[in-house]
């Protein structure tokens, strides 16, 4: 029976108050889905709570009769029952404490209680319900490394922080962060290096949630574990901590890159510049060769290779799905932004078999991995061979390296922007072809591209003067892998590459072990890190002060670094891991000036460049550029310079100024006249500035036509801007596009452009528009499907794809902002649209609204300003509104909402 009288009592409201407190209770996550934030207190809480001021003692004076208070010890309960007490006062039933110290079955140690113990007072009927109910806030699991464990839905993890980055397939991807006390997920050979303390007890949760999560979970935990041979993981491939079942969802908890994936790298990082960075980087990036070689030939627990080794030892696998976005970067221990180590990601597709085969036997069935880097014999081209089982080899995994160190030649050589534009190509070669549109393949019909080996063939030959390793990873690794007829294997690739970086070593009379951080590896026996001795990290002699860059570095005057444009590069990958801090990135577009310096080179015999002309000023080997006037740039004008190699990817070579680099720019006039000629098939009918398309790939594009009475005076403006933008989207959205209008319920889908502007024909222009009323209906729809999955149409053989994450979207809204009194647009995308979208850890780039104005009204013009840049969004990371003018610059319409490069927002 409750106590009332004791509930009132001094040192139980101080209990109360102080377990409601924020200084007891820390955020768990629980419910279905662990969508759900549950509040607990840790046992070290509660022990430091009850280790003051006899509070134990009070407590038990408070609840107990006098007679019964001499029966119970205070010592024994603070030792045995603690957590039992502290649920018991929590139901009021605190004088229950004296059953319970008698019945060893009811210790601490014997908690969470499922189903009733045998020796849990039966006082009341609903006395255990409401005791099971109250203990969860108390028994949190300790998170342990291997573990394997079962939860159920009311179970509170120790999760205090979770954050959504990533989603794909049917998986989601967040950051947790576990309370100290319950972390023993790192296990005790693993000694974190001091520049990733603060990242401790930060892991990655891999969350499977549809109809096939159980079979996701067994095979990714199972590779991961066969991976951790002789308990010593690799230190190439990402590192595995453990799993779970929470309810409904399957889990597993994997190792945080605090520099995020190889994609957010290319994205974000400017081209190495010296030889000491170039070498850093590619002696760091391959050894991702030597994490695909663990996984191609896999010792199992006794260790043994060679002569006395049996087929039962060995396993050959195949990861299936090598692409940037399943390779994750960490922070090293210097200051230099090439500092960093590169691990393979994502075994979800990985598979195992006994070496009972030759290693290029072909005992692997063909997973569906990311199709743009996936090897000629693993890709299905047609939907009658979607079900079809094909055989394949680990000589698919190489080919995907091959496509990786064939973009990374690209990024290496000139930065980010020409990675996206290489894309670009091979998705357009593709097309051209005969082959699916939006497939950026670097194959098809089994043959290599032509434009893969024209940007090899341009690298090689017009490479700068210092990146002599990048041309020869071209030459002697990717021409390798990509042009033999039998591809070589992991372990004669990584050998060939480290014997690459030793010989520039000799030659250059550069370490590279001394640039960076002393190992790659987190693993390190315990005994041997105590004696080892503690020296300082070797600081690379280029680092030195520089605001723009990085801390404590320098590039000197003699040639300066290029910062690319950050921009999306769009992968066929669905799972997007980001850069880890929601809304906190830097600003998006740094711009820099290159200086024109001339040098010359002569290649030696044995490959390796021998420098004509470079600067030693004690701020790293400083390599000019070769001899030229020139450097690529980004321009809007439609003539082009030169040929052959001197045009590289379309792009015309311009003269260098000292001017910031500005935005490409197409009027509609051109846009139109671009349009003619492709239509008409001319040959060489270029798009200036057709890179920025990778940045509307795979989004939904709907336009909204305001089809009030005041814009009919339009109607004929509004065709001919949505004739060029759907010429130009259609490509990029295989759903469709989408055309609505503020007047009239109407709805077309249609990839054809003459469907869109048929639809403009048919409404009338009259009334005056509720635009907040409209796109409140609109976003209604897709509100509801943020953060979720979309199950898509089954195939025409009846295969059902896997669940997919919405996708982002585009609003093209065509106005001229004469809308009714008192229409709130501002309102409801502030306080509802961007709400829910951080609610729901959507990013900015979700969703993307592009108003285009028909009219020079003053007032309508301050209207539109405002939703651009009056909202404030852009101070919360979520300027997700921009406006321009119906006749202004055609790229600012497609992106000014997404590329802050095109969005002229005041400072």
């Amino acid at each position: 029976m409750v106590d009332s009288n004791a509930q009132h009592k001094a040192a139980v409201l101080d209990f109360h108050k102080w377990r409601h407190s924020s200084e007891a209770q820390l955020p768990g996550v629980g419910g279905p889905g662990m969508e759900t934030t549950c509040r607990f207190i840790p046992r070290s809480t509660l022990d430091k709570y009850f280790a003051k001021d006899r509070r134990v003692e009070e407590l038990l004076d408070a609840v107990l009769e006098s007679h019964e208070r001499s029966t119970v010890d205070a010592s024994y309960v603070r030792h045995h029952y603690l957590q039992s007490f502290a649920i018991l006062l929590c139901v009021g039933q605190g004088p229950m404490i004296r059953h319970f110290q008698q019945n060893q079955s009811l210790r601490d140690q014997h908690l969470p209680h499922r189903t009733q113990p045998h020796d849990f007072p039966m006082t009341e009927p609903a006395f255990f319900e409401a005791f099971k109910n109250a203990q969860w806030q108390f028994c949190a699991p300790k998170l342990e490394y291997g573990m394997d464990d079962r939860f159920k839905e009311e179970d509170i993890l120790p999760v205090v922080r979770k954050e959504k980055i990533g989603e794909g397939g049917s998986a989601i991807i967040y950051k947790i962060v576990v309370n100290e006390d319950y972390n023993s997920l790192r296990p005790s050979i693993e000694i974190v290096p001091d520049h990733r303390r603060n990242h401790r007890n930060t892991f990655v949760l891999k969350t499977y949630r549809s109809s096939e999560a159980k079979k996701n979970y067994d095979i990714e935990r199972r590779s991961y574990m066969r991976l951790r041979f002789a308990e010593n993981p690799s230190p190439y491939i990402v590192a595995y901590y453990g799993g779970f079942v929470h309810g409904s969802t399957y889990n597993i908890i994997l190792e945080y890159a605090d520099q995020g994936t190889l994609e957010d790298f290319i994205r974000d990082t400017p081209t190495p510049s010296t030889i000491e960075d170039i070498l850093l980087f590619w002696d760091r990036l391959f050894n991702i060769i030597h994490g695909v070689m663990n996984i191609h030939g896999l010792m199992t627990h006794d260790g043994k290779t060679g002569k006395n080794s049996s087929a039962s030892q060995i396993l050959f696998g195949l990861h299936q799905d090598i692409n940037p976005a399943n390779i994750l970067v960490f922070s090293g221990s210097g200051n230099s932004l090439y500092d960093r180590y590169f691990k393979i990601a994502d075994l979800g597709l990985t598979q195992f078999k006994p070496s009972v085969l030759q290693p290029g036997d072909p005992s692997h069935l063909a997973a569906f991995g990311t199709r743009a880097y996936s090897a000629p014999e693993a890709f299905r081209s047609h939907p009658d061979t979607e079900s079809s089982p094909l055989q394949i080899t680990q000589a698919a995994d190489m080919w995907s390296i091959g496509c990786v160190l064939s973009e990374l030649s690209v990024w290496a050589c000139h930065g980010s922007r020409r990675v996206a534009e290489y894309r670009r190509r091979r998705e357009m070669e593709v097309e051209d072809k005969g082959g699916d549109g939006g497939e950026r393949l670097f194959h098809l019909d089994c043959k290599l591209l032509d434009v893969v080996n024209e940007i090899h063939q341009d690298i090689q030959t017009n490479t700068r003067a210092c990146d002599h390793t990048t041309r020869l990873v071209l030459e002697n690794l990717v021409d390798d892998i990509l042009q033999s007829a039998e591809r070589p294997n992991a372990k004669f690739i990584f050998e060939k590459s480290k014997r690459l970086i030793k010989r520039a070593e000799k030659r250059f009379e550069v370490s590279v072990s001394r640039l960076g951080g002393n190992t790659s590896s987190d693993y390190v026996d315990s005994n041997v890190a105590k004696s080892r001795p503690r020296t300082p990290p070797q600081v690379p002699p280029q680092c030195a002060s520089s605001p723009k860059l990085s801390p404590n570095r320098d590039y000197g005057s003699q040639l300066k670094v290029e910062v690319p444009i950050r921009e999306s590069l769009v992968t066929d990958a669905n799972l997007e891991l980001s850069r880890l801090s929601l809304g906190s990135h830097p600003s998006l577009y740094e711009r820099h000036h290159k200086s024109p310096s001339q040098s010359s080179n002569q290649r030696s015999n044995d490959g390796i460049d021998t420098l004509g002309a470079f600067q030693a000023n004690g701020q790293g080997t400083r390599v000019t550029p070769e001899a030229s006037p020139f450097t690529v740039a980004s321009t809007h004008t439609q003539e082009d310079v030169g040929t052959g190699n001197s045009q590289l990817f379309g792009r015309r070579l311009v003269q260098q100024h000292g001017d910031d680099r500005k935005p490409p720019i197409l009027s509609i006039e051109e846009g139109h006249e671009w349009k003619r000629k492709k239509k008409d098939g001319a040959h060489g009918a270029k798009l200036a500035g057709s890179e920025n398309l990778t940045y509307l790939h795979e989004r939904d594009h709907i336009f909204l036509i305001d089809n009030s009475k005041t814009m009919k005076q339009h109607r004929s403006k509004t065709q001919k801007v949505v004739s060029l933008l759907a010429y130009m989207l259609k490509k990029q959205d295989k759903d469709g596009l989408d055309i609505l209008f503020t007047q009239s319920s109407l709805k077309i889908n249609s990839r054809k452009t003459k469907d869109l502007l048929r639809a403009i024909d048919r409404v009338d222009f009259e009334g005056i528009s509720d635009m907040r009323g409209r796109l409140s209906g609109i976003f209604s729809e897709h509100i509801s499907k943020f953060g979720t999955e979309i199950t898509p149409p089954k195939s025409l053989l009846g295969r059902q794809p896997p669940s997919q994450a919405q996708k982002r979207l585009s609003f093209y809204i065509l106005t001229d902002a004469k809308w009714q009194p008192k229409n709130d647009v501002e309102g409801y995308i502030k306080d509802i649209l961007v709400q829910e979208m951080q609610a729901k850890h959507c990013p900015k780039e979700h969703v993307a609204i592009q108003f285009i104005r028909f009219n020079d009204d003053q007032e309508s013009i301050d209207k539109l300003d405002k939703l651009d840049h009056g909202l404030g969004l852009k101070a919360v990371g979520m300027d997700i509104v921009d406006h321009t003018y119906w006749n202004g610059n055609v790229w600012k319409m497609l992106l000014g909402a997404l590329n802050d490069w095109y969005d002229d927002d005041p400072p």
